[in-house]
């Protein structure tokens, strides 16, 4: 684990009389397609701004994605306090495992009681949240379609006040809800995951191909970095938070 680094502000996207969608045609077909199906209220959409382009989510979140990251929905509330779905639609093996629990929290105006009209936000109600959705481009067409759909559910699981984190990757209840809301079967999807996992991990190592091995001094498990750390990070396995007695230690240089 790294120590702590202060995020960047985020710079929310403007309200505007519809969402904001800067992606391709086949990026917006299936987000307004897996929006209906969803159920999603209208109310939320002059909330949502979606993207394909990395800079500008991280302008409108003050978060930095990874390369490996596929697709990924934050919730951003005035103030700066940022929420994004634990899953980031990483490129991971079919499997690993990703600890943590979301709290229940209240439903958005939608699924509630009243949903907030835009004829409200004309007349000064300000709303206090944004959905923001980044999408990778550069994927199988099958693969954006199901990014999207697994995506609008983060969204979904947020409006109605029961976010959910990934348990087990591709083998939980959103996979499952992920499954029943596209119509591919479960392995098929997981198969997918596997298949940008390892094209990404391909592109990754060449552009930056591994040179150093660190090394955590109390398990001895290592760690291949393409770059050396810019800051302290110590062995996750010995403790999931930053810990200096396990602060990794540069053991050698690959030629």
């Amino acid at each position: 684990m790294a120590a702590r680094r202060k995020p960047g502000l985020p710079a929310l996207p403007p309200v505007q009389a519809g969402p904001i969608l800067h992606a391709t045609p086949l990026v917006e077909r299936w987000f307004w397609h897996y929006w209906q199906r969803l159920g999603l209220p209208e109310s939320e959409l002059v909330l949502l701004a979606l993207t394909q382009d990395r800079r500008e989510y991280q302008r409108w979140t003050g978060k930095r994605l990874n390369f490996m990251v596929l697709g990924c929905y934050c919730y951003v509330q005035l103030g700066g306090k940022v929420s994004s779905s634990v899953a980031d639609r990483a490129s991971r093996k079919p499997g690993q495992l990703e600890s943590g629990r979301a709290s229940p929290m209240l439903p958005l105006p939608g699924f509630g009681e009243r949903a907030l009209s835009r004829s409200a936000f004309a007349a000064g109600e300000v709303p206090r949240h944004r959905h923001c959705i980044f999408i990778e481009p550069d994927m199988q067409p099958r693969s954006i379609e199901v990014t999207v759909a697994h995506e609008l559910i983060h969204l979904a699981d947020r409006v109605r006040g029961t976010p959910r984190r990934h348990r087990h990757h591709g083998y939980d209840s959103i996979a499952a809800d992920e499954a029943a809301i596209t119509g591919y079967d479960l392995e098929e999807l997981r198969q997918l995951l596997y298949a940008e996992s390892a094209r990404r991990e391909q592109l990754r190592r060449a552009r930056a191909p591994l040179r150093y091995i660190y090394v955590c001094p109390n398990c001895g498990k290592e760690y291949p970095r393409a770059r050396r750390y810019s800051r302290p990070v110590s062995c996750s396995l010995c403790d999931k938070t930053y810990n200096p007695r396990y602060r990794l230690l540069l053991a050698r240089e690959l030629l």
